[in-house]
């Protein structure tokens, strides 16, 4: 949910409950009626208080369901106290609770418990890390310049100001850029996505393009790249524990094409693309030598050792029709 519609909800709730409650009160107040001017007010504070909370949801969306577990849990310490009161204060101090106080105290507290816990659930199966990470995603590359290299149309945006490791590395990445194989690139560095390059608006590429446009693939592709870094930290973390190191490569392997993620260093990676599934493996290949070109402009040593069987060859046995299959154990 965007900021915008946060904020129609605010309106919405202003304009249709607080507005009939002002005109009511206006009524009153030219006619001479009798009318509740304490709960009137309660009314309006409590309606007040949604749209704002409507309204500040928007802004601090990517915060929020930390946001919420930290008031669940001070609700839950109020409640405490509250019960601790009730129970033990006839006894302690002679003084106590009356019951309405304490029902509506423990409505309320069971009330936003409850929506809160509602709330964390459904951002659970959608992925609790995506809202955290779109709100606080920095502004895409905006400098824009293409280049002709062959037959190749290669698209160049980047940041303002890059620096000069920056730029050898985009020079890099350009050189692998190829409308037979491997489509899109981009780097993050700690500030976010430095730079991508692609080919996504080549005409040979046309037919990979049928309900999307080359430029909304650009921005899944860097949304997805920003989700998989957040889910390679987190499978890190497990890994570190039987003495694996760090998740360097992740390769989403789809029906049509597969994406790429390569570790760097720490804060910088490289996200890969290829539309064509008959390239994956090409495409694999050039982005493990990229992230060693890569490191090398950042004074770092090459990290992709892994080696592929030449054709025929490895350590694949092959086994005849008529030989059996080992039985389990054995």
């Amino acid at each position: 949910m965007d900021r915008d519609r946060f904020a129609r909800i605010a309106v919405v709730i202003a304009t249709f409950v607080l507005a009939p409650v002002l005109l009511e009160m206006l009524a009153w107040y030219i006619e001479g009626e009798d009318y509740s001017v304490s709960r009137a007010l309660t009314v309006i504070f409590v309606v007040a208080g949604l749209a704002v909370i409507a309204l500040v949801a928007g802004r601090v969306r990517g915060r929020l369901p930390v946001m919420l577990v930290t008031a669940m849990t001070a609700t839950a310490a109020g409640g405490l106290i509250l019960g601790f009161v009730a129970g033990f204060g006839p006894v302690l101090w002679n003084r106590g609770l009356s019951g309405e106080l304490l029902g509506l105290s423990m409505l309320g507290i069971a009330a936003f418990t409850a929506l809160t816990g509602g709330y964390l659930l459904t951002l659970f199966r959608r992925g609790l890390y995506v809202p955290h990470i779109e709100a606080t995603a920095v502004p895409s590359p905006t400098t824009t310049k293409r280049k002709v290299i062959g037959e190749s149309e290669i698209l160049i945006r980047t940041q303002p100001e890059i620096s000069h490791a920056l730029e050898k590395a985009l020079g890099s990445c350009v050189s692998v850029i190829d409308q037979d194989d491997l489509h899109f690139v981009a780097f993050f560095g700690p500030d976010g996505c430095a730079f991508y390059t692609d080919v996504l608006d080549d005409a040979d590429l046309r037919h990979f393009f049928h309900e999307t446009t080359p430029e909304e693939r650009r921005t899944t592709y860097l949304r997805l790249g920003r989700q998989l870094d957040w889910i390679g930290h987190r499978l890190g973390t497990h890994l570190r524990s039987m003495e694996s190191g760090t998740v360097i490569r992740t390769v989403l392997d789809v029906e049509r094409g597969a994406l790429y993620h390569y570790w760097v260093d720490h804060g910088r990676y490289v996200i890969g693309v290829t539309l064509d599934q008959r390239k994956v493996g090409v495409a694999d290949d050039k982005m493990a030598t990229l992230v060693d070109l890569i490191r090398g402009h950042f004074t770092l040593p090459p990290i992709n050792q892994r080696t592929r069987p030449e054709a025929g060859g490895g350590n694949v046995r092959a086994i005849r029709k008529d030989q059996a299959w080992p039985e389990s154990g054995s």
